[in-house]
């Protein structure tokens, strides 16, 4: 699968880089992204996606072409995956850790053995998933496919100064088994963080308790929020993370940051509506995990369906990335609840 995929990004942001990147470094299959975040204000690559790029290139000993801030245009070529024992990146700025971990995770899946990465900069930013959603929704999710990630949270980093450090290790599982999520089940517990790095304990105090106000409506009684109170750190700021855990295992999320002039009680009550609004119906998966698994269903090893809250753009623009470069079909059905059919390439994983 050597032939060049072609990828036109002019009306994606970053998840279309990181998801080519990602399936090319595990299928062998080069790929050329043009037109990079070409909807966004500040088009082109940012620090976290160079960060992202260089770092799948390092994992999968790829060569990259056009890997500068401010490129619109990059030329991946991916080479054999090699583990990363103690791998530490530095984005340098606010630039969320867990966007980057979701372009580098698929390769580090399918490394010979198990890898160790440390990475600095935010960890609770705008327009990504929070590091409480990486460790307590998509981690699990993933460890039902085979790859558990073990995530350790040193210093939160909000945005703009970022400054935050995390600890992830990746045991492999090359071969990833398909999936049927197709309904949720009842909801056994609630659980969340509200935190805060550089400001008043009774923020995180006032975040955490409107969002146990308004999380009664979510079906069970078993509800614990925990109050993280960091006194300094890089800048300042808060937000909470909440999850639902279901039976069987699924796991939902919903999140929320604060700024300067919300109230704290906003906050905490955004958050749990949120959640409460992906728990609405039967859907087995909430709309942020939905495009995240996109990538790993792709690669797997035989056809996978799910249900899910929603259709995002985020979901559409992972199959279309996915069909690009491995050749994953997708079948997608308006709900309520959406449902996503995926049908792998026979050819979409190297050997193992």
């Amino acid at each position: 699968m050597d032939r060049l995929a072609e990828i036109d990004g002019a009306a994606g942001g970053g998840q279309m880089l990181r998801s080519a990147v990602a399936l090319s470094a595990v299928s062998g299959r080069p790929v050329r992204i043009t037109n990079i975040r070409g909807a966004r204000p500040q088009p082109g690559l940012r620090p976290q996606h160079l960060t992202a790029v260089q770092a799948a290139a390092r994992v999968c000993s790829g060569a990259v072409s056009g890997a500068e801030i401010g490129s619109r245009e990059i030329e991946f070529r991916p080479g054999p995956i090699a583990s990363q024992p103690d791998l530490r990146l530095d984005i340098g700025t606010a630039g969320s850790v867990t966007l980057v971990l979701q372009c580098l995770l698929p390769a580090l899946a399918h490394a010979p053995t198990r890898s160790a990465l440390t990475l600095i900069g935010g960890t609770d930013v705008p327009f990504a998933p929070p590091f409480g959603y990486f460790q307590h929704v998509f981690a699990p999710a993933l460890a039902v496919l085979g790859p558990r990630v073990e995530a350790r949270l040193a210093q939160r980093g909000f945005y703009p100064r970022g400054g935050g450090e995390v600890s992830v290790a990746v045991n492999p599982s090359p071969i990833l088994p398909s999936l049927q999520w197709l309904d949720r089940g009842r909801v056994v517990r609630v659980r969340g963080c509200a935190a805060s790095l550089g400001l008043p304990d009774h923020i995180v105090r006032r975040m955490r308790d409107a969002a146990l106000a308004a999380l009664r409506k979510c079906g069970t009684d078993d509800i614990a929020v925990e109050a993280e109170v960091a006194a300094a750190g890089a800048g300042e700021g808060c937000g909470i993370a909440l999850w639902a855990e279901c039976e069987g295992g699924l796991r939902f999320g919903g999140s929320a940051l604060g700024r300067r002039g919300k109230r704290a009680e906003e906050v905490g009550e955004e958050a749990a509506r949120a959640l409460l609004s992906e728990l609405r119906g039967a859907a087995a998966v909430d709309s942020h995990l939905a495009d995240q698994l996109i990538v790993w269903l792709a690669l797997a090893a035989g056809p996978s369906e799910f249900t899910t809250s929603r259709l995002t753009d985020h979901l559409r623009s992972a199959c279309q990335v996915a069909d690009a470069v491995v050749g994953a079909r997708f079948e997608l059905t308006e709900g309520p609840p959406a449902r996503v059919r995926c049908h792998p390439s026979p050819s979409s994983s190297r050997p193992v």
